[in-house]
């Protein structure tokens, strides 16, 4: 039964053109020869996974390299359901993985993503997994924002963005009025916290669990402004390869059933209790 993905799969030929960062793309990305890895992994029973760091989502021990978190857990998972052996072979930064699909480095990556559209006109995004919110973090004392978000959007409000992050494309597009600050893509996110928590910028977009964990360290430093009101919602995919089409049919059809039978949902629940699930709804009603 293990096999009935694949033999599915084999027999239809998907051509979809489907983080977080932006990606100026080189012409060797657009003539992507068709389904290379795909073919590869046929032959050697083994797909090959880059990953980026991203706690609580996938972490490695620094003394052990030991890799663990939701993605590890359900993409060992796919490998199971696929009769398919799993290689964790490269570890990569968000702003360098279609480098890494044009050394041939890894056929898959295996961690999370958010499907950028400039970015998806060169790379494949399987199904979304689940759905990112993104809050607006502010100082604790600051009651500017609390009734509405678009307070937000005025010239006396200063936001720490990310190049290139989803947090600059939301000051960008929903607040235009208001001043940036600017950090390079590798800057940590507790800096940046930092930042609002120390009133170089007035607020920070980013998940519940980072400023959850900073406000571990600095108790009361920080909050939410309107903590039921995100101020995005992004899809999360895991990213292949451009001309992959009969490898993301495979994937997309492993994801689904994972997502149906709440294989995502538990992996969530093992190794981030406390993550802000946005879940995929069923597509079907009884």
């Amino acid at each position: 039964m293990k096999n009935i993905i694949l033999i599915l799969a084999l027999s239809a030929v998907v051509a979809l053109g489907t983080n977080h960062f932006m990606y100026k793309p080189s012409s060797s990305v657009i003539s992507s020869p068709q389904d290379v890895a795909f073919e590869r992994i046929m032959k050697t029973g083994t797909i090959r996974c880059g990953y980026a760091l991203y706690d609580p989502l996938i972490t490695k021990d620094p003394d052990t390299g030991k890799i663990e978190g939701v993605f590890y857990d359900l993409v060992n998972e796919m490998g199971r359901e696929l009769d398919l052996k799993i290689d964790w072979v490269a570890e990569v930064g968000y702003g360098e993985i279609e480098e890494g699909f044009l050394a041939n480095k890894y056929d898959v990556f295996c961690s999370g993503a958010i499907p950028i559209p400039k970015r998806a006109k060169y790379t494949f995004y399987t199904t979304p997994l689940y759905y990112q919110a993104t809050v607006a973090w502010v100082r604790s004392g600051d009651t500017r924002f609390d009734k509405d978000l678009e307070r937000l959007n005025a010239e006396d409000v200063t936001l720490v963005v990310r190049d290139g992050d989803v947090s600059e494309s939301i000051a960008l597009k929903k607040f235009p009025k208001a001043k940036r600050i600017s950090s390079p893509q590798m800057v940590d996110y507790t800096q940046m916290l930092v930042d609002v928590h120390t009133g170089k910028a007035d607020a920070g977009f980013f998940e519940k669990s980072f400023g959850d964990k900073f406000l571990a360290k600095n108790s009361n430093a920080i909050k939410i402004a309107r903590p039921n009101q995100p101020v995005n919602l992004s899809p999360v995919s895991m990213m292949l390869p451009m001309g992959e089409g009969k490898l993301k049919s495979v994937l997309d059809m492993t994801l689904t059933k994972l997502i149906l039978n709440g294989s995502v949902e538990a992996f969530f629940r093992k190794n981030a209790p406390d993550y802000d699930l946005w879940s995929v709804g069923v597509p079907y009603r009884h």
